[in-house]
């Protein structure tokens, strides 16, 4: 149990001494573009691509900036421009009308941008987002676009610069994971012979059993917002496959990634997508042990494996987790 820990949990970088919530997220954002000029940079070419990069000098870094028409998670300010960046831990994205409340400011400087910063797709931004708002762009970065210039800029930045993107890397791969690979929720499913849009080549139970690709509606009906770590797939009236999901992203319309399947009401629009891992033990199937039917429900991993039925797993996850 060597090194530093703050409630029982490992301290892996300055900014875990801040939290994990949005507020969080942002601060250290916008302290390590104040203190990394090449990140900066990188920052300012993904959000005003068509603006010359400004001289460092000019720029100024706010955080939590209160005005008429409420307060911004970050801003980034030089002579003739105003980005206002909201930001969000998670896929969602924040609404036009709450875009539109800081237009005026981005106006009156002259020029800028409403910045959108989250784990969402581009391809779910297109579909949620605007190009604008009252005549101010809304551009649509993911937190893997900051990973990815920390890891761009990493190598011309010497001493301290150096020091703050390694923190900031490591604090931001953990917070955006949302949940640590050690949870063992999992949400158990129904897949059917269906196909998605009643066409296309393979049925809902294909995607998993040959294609290891699982997806759901996303931000309706219930569905979660936030990725499993695990899924269970049941069908014939038994869990029949277990899986750690590897990979979450949500897409527009299930045609942008699949075009033999049939554009309909239900398949163009936002899905959640899991690539899946092997194939967990058991291997056998687990009984149902009660009707279902297409009941979406979460249970412990380890309450799963070591269960008769699903319904046992059930009533003991409950017990735990009242």
């Amino acid at each position: 149990m060597g090194g530093l820990r703050r409630h029982g949990v490992k301290v892996g970088s300055v900014f875990d001494l801040l939290g994990d919530a949005e507020n969080d997220l942002t601060a250290a954002l916008g302290f390590t573009l104040n203190r990394c000029p090449a990140l900066l940079s990188a920052f300012l070419m993904r959000a005003c691509p068509a603006v010359a990069s400004p001289d460092r000098s000019d720029v100024g870094v706010a955080l939590e900036v209160r005005g008429p028409q409420g307060r911004t998670d970050l801003e980034v300010s030089w002579p003739g421009n105003l980005i206002v960046v909201e930001a969000k831990r998670a896929w969602l994205l924040p609404t036009v009308g709450q875009l539109g409340k800081y237009a005026g400011r981005v106006r009156a400087w002259g020029g800028g941008a409403l910045v959108t910063l989250s784990q969402a797709s581009q391809a779910l931004a297109q579909v949620q987002l605007p190009s604008q708002v009252d005549g101010v762009p809304v551009v649509h970065l993911a937190w893997r676009d900051v990973l990815a210039d920390i890891d761009a800029v990493k190598a011309e930045s010497l001493g301290t610069q150096h020091q703050w993107l390694r923190e900031f890397r490591t604090y931001l791969r953990r917070v955006i994971r949302i949940k640590s690979v050690a949870d063992s929720w999992t949400y158990c499913v129904s897949v059917s012979s269906d196909r998605p849009g009643d066409g296309g080549s393979r049925t809902f139970r294909q995607f998993v059993t040959e294609e290891k690709i699982y997806f759901h509606p996303y931000g309706t009906s219930g569905w979660p917002a936030d990725p499993p770590n695990f899924l269970a797939f049941r069908w014939g009236s038994a869990v029949r496959a277990i899986h750690r999901v590897m990979h979450a992203d949500v897409i527009g319309s299930l045609s942008d990634r699949w075009p033999d399947i049939p554009v309909t009401a239900d398949t163009a629009r936002p899905h959640a997508i899991y690539r899946l891992g092997p194939q967990l033990p058991p291997h056998e199937p687990i009984p149902n042990g009660a009707q279902y039917r297409a009941s979406r429900l979460w249970v412990l991993l380890d309450q799963l494996l070591v269960s008769s039925t699903l319904a046992e797993a059930v009533a003991s996850t409950k017990s735990l987790y009242p």
